[in-house]
């Protein structure tokens, strides 16, 4: 393949983290019904896109107009920047436009549909009846289709053969160790001054040390960093591996990269691997580089080998290469997307654990975290509507199971450690958002705030919920825990075992935590920077998302959200695809 342009070498720190990736949807727009506003001939409609913040409105796109039509199917569709962890309200409108410049402020309104992006996108059919001054007239149809295409994984281990060995002088300067070198040559100088008879016993002991410390030296720390080509000929980091210490032989760990990320999904996308020495300042050193695409990796197998070259080497007489690199095993699968699984049948199913317990304080006082009196919402009410307001859209029966904890029950007043918000055991289900609302503040007046907190046993039932759903081996139904404390779990080991096993079922949990606690120790559950783990169980992977109330309380309640959604869709995506699950029912473009 023809060689990109020369290669450029690293900042101090190394490359820049990879650019978020938004997911771009396509709206395809069609009308049934539309009200005539036209004497001598049909209306001429146009449909324009509006997104709603409040009062205002912001056009994003329009279709064509198409003339002398009531039934319009519009060819032009319109593209919108999907964020799962948004409520993005939406307005279609319809118009008559008899004006050649295509001006809506001189068109007749010929209806309106208000919606979310979400509903739209969690339908396999969406179709909604349009609003004209208070009453339906015609119908407006919408069908979303995700940009990008198909996606793929590559799942790739490779080791290092043979890789060079950086300077030994320059290693040196560099090293932490280079102060004890010269602490020990300053003591055999004046040790051989003051004893000179001692010259024989310590100088091969000295070289031995010194030679053992530069075979160190001699070695690298090899890692490996994946670039994907741009448009304008440029790079950006897709993937990087762990570095390897001491080696010129490294197998490192086996990756897994998305198609989207390292190339854009185009097989011809060229991707530049470079090998760098690590180095702890920051100023890593390339070992060499070589160029593929994902169209050579997927006719790959393994023993397939890559030479590694230094272009500021190569043009010396003898130069070859600088090592190879060495795929040991190779595979390239599909990859479904979340949005995939969501129009192909998946649903996301709520559920709501409260904290009941003590520390909380009494109800009746407004500084209690469960105080119903004041003039806004108590932070238990805004966590479940900020998080329910997104996940509604994607639960077709929004029927949501809602559990307390840590209370004294009517009428034997024996403390539980999970009991339904709605009074009824037997069925735990409540009406939409209002009605988990509707039945946490009833409940909060009928028990008695109590302890300790255990969250194991509600973490518990839905894994069982989740399991249920699991044999059915498709990809159905995936359960979000919410849980909401004032405080530290008093079943923390607990807890982490109920999660390590959740970690294998479908399944997500997130915790906000309320009032003014010391919430150190529930930063552990959050597994971003280490997988969690209790004795010699780990968790197959993280579930669990923190935040504390606290860091989004004078921010609109979008923020919090966001914060404790982002990582859902992949989540979900992640579980599936490792199981292999396609969607229910697959979509096409």
């Amino acid at each position: 393949m023809q060689e990109p342009p020369p290669y450029a070498p690293p900042g101090v720190g190394g490359a820049p983290p990879p650019a978020a990736m938004v997911s771009k949807v396509d709206m395809t727009i069609s009308c049934e019904g539309l009200r005539d506003a036209d004497v001598f001939s049909k209306s001429d409609p146009i449909c324009v896109l509006y997104s709603l913040d409040g009062n205002r409105r912001r056009e994003i796109g329009r279709t064509e107009r198409i003339d002398d039509n009531l039934n319009p199917k519009f060819q032009k569709q319109i593209t919108i920047d999907y964020h799962f962890e948004e409520v993005q309200r939406l307005a279609f409108y319809l118009f008559d436009i008899d004006d050649k410049d295509n001006d809506v402020s001189k068109a007749d309104f010929l209806g309106k549909c208000e919606c979310t992006l979400g509903q739209i996108v969690s339908s396999t059919n969406f179709k909604r009846p349009l609003d004209y001054q208070g009453r339906n007239y015609g119908s407006i149809s919408i069908q979303a289709q995700e940009q990008g295409g198909m996606q793929k994984s590559v799942k790739l281990t490779l080791k290092g053969v043979k890789l060079d060995k950086k300077d030994w002088f320059g290693r040196l300067l560099k090293s932490k160790s280079l102060g004890l070198l010269v602490v020990m040559s300053v003591t055999l100088s004046v040790l051989i001054f003051v004893m000179p008879s001692s010259l024989y016993y310590v100088l091969p002991f000295y070289f031995v040390i010194v030679i053992s410390y530069s075979a160190q030296l001699g070695k690298s720390d090899p890692f490996l960093e994946f670039h994907r080509q741009l448009l304008d000929g440029s790079y950006a980091l897709a993937h990087r591996t762990e570095f390897i210490k001491n080696t010129l032989n490294p197998r490192w760990k086996p990756m897994k990269i998305n198609t989207r990320r390292l190339c854009d999904n185009n097989p011809d996308t060229v991707i530049r691997v470079e090998c760098f020495d690590w180095n702890s300042n920051g100023s890593h050193d390339l070992i060499g580089e070589f160029y593929t695409t994902l169209a050579e990796l997927e006719q790959s197998s393994a023993g397939k080998t890559f030479a590694c070259v230094h272009p500021k080497k190569k043009s010396k007489r003898g130069y070859r290469h600088s090592g190879e690199i060495v795929i040991e095993q190779i595979t390239v699968s599909r990859e479904y997307s979340f949005l995939e699984y969501i129009q192909g049948g998946c649903e996301l199913n709520f559920v709501v654990g409260i904290d009941f317990t003590g520390s909380n304080g009494d109800p009746r006082d407004p500084s209690s975290l469960h105080y119903l009196g004041g003039s806004s919402p108590n932070q238990y009410t805004q966590a479940i509507t900020a998080v329910g307001n997104v996940i509604q859209d994607y639960d077709s029966d929004q029927m949501y199971p809602a559990f307390g904890f840590g209370a004294r029950l009517p009428p034997t007043w024996q403390v539980s450690h999970q009991f339904s918000l709605n009074g009824n055991p037997q069925d735990p289900n409540c009406q939409g958002i209002p009605g988990i609302l509707g039945a946490y503040h009833q409940c909060i007046n009928s028990v008695q705030l109590y302890g300790p907190t255990n969250a194991s046993p509600i973490i518990g039932n839905v894994a069982k919920m989740a399991r249920e759903a699991l044999h059915q081996q498709q990809a159905k139904d995936y359960y979000i825990l919410l849980l909401i404390t004032d405080g530290i779990l008093t079943d923390m080991d607990q807890t982490i075992h109920m999660i390590i096993e959740a970690s294998e079922l479908p399944m997500s949990i997130i915790i906000i935590g309320v009032g003014n606690a010391d919430f150190d120790d529930m930063e552990r559950l959050d597994g971003d920077d280490e997988v969690l783990s209790i004795g010699t169980r780990k968790a197959k992977r993280d579930i669990v998302q923190f935040v504390p109330f606290r860091d989004f309380k004078n921010v609109p309640p979008q923020k919090l959200a966001s914060a404790v959604l982002e990582e859902l869709p992949d989540q979900l995506a992640s579980y599936y695809n490792a199981l292999r699950f396609s969607p229910i029912h697959e979509t096409h473009p």
